[in-house]
């Protein structure tokens, strides 16, 4: 082998070998990529399937659940409601982990139930 073909030789090792790292560096980028696209789309579903659990396991008149009573009912129903609408707040929260527990969830919901007094 003449000392012309063996440069020749070690300068297309050199470039094989800085060809294959950025290869290697690209597809490791475009891995990353697809990971954090796909943990946000999951991220996604998760927060969706929260929000429905959460919307349909709220109260609904009629279920006999612990409340807060109020002493008045807020201000936009004083004037005409003294002693005839009672009011009570309700706080509602739900919680929900994804399925490898690396996602947490969590919703809360404030309440307002008026109902007339009875007399």
């Amino acid at each position: 082998m003449t000392r012309q073909s063996g440069a020749v030789l070690l300068i297309s090792l050199i470039l094989l070998m800085v060809m294959s790292l950025l290869l290697t560096a690209m597809l490791t980028v475009t891995q990353l990529s697809h990971k954090s696209a796909l943990a946000a789309q999951q991220q996604l579903q998760l927060s969706q399937q929260a929000l429905q659990q959460h919307l349909a396991a709220l109260p609904v008149a009629g279920q006999a659940i612990p409340v807060q009573l109020l002493a008045q009912c807020p201000g936009a129903y004083a004037g005409w409601s003294e002693g005839v609408l009672q009011c009570a707040v309700i706080r509602h929260e739900s919680q929900q982990f994804s399925a490898n527990r690396q996602a947490f969830i969590e919703y809360s919901s404030l309440l307002l139930l008026q109902n007339l007094a009875e007399e």
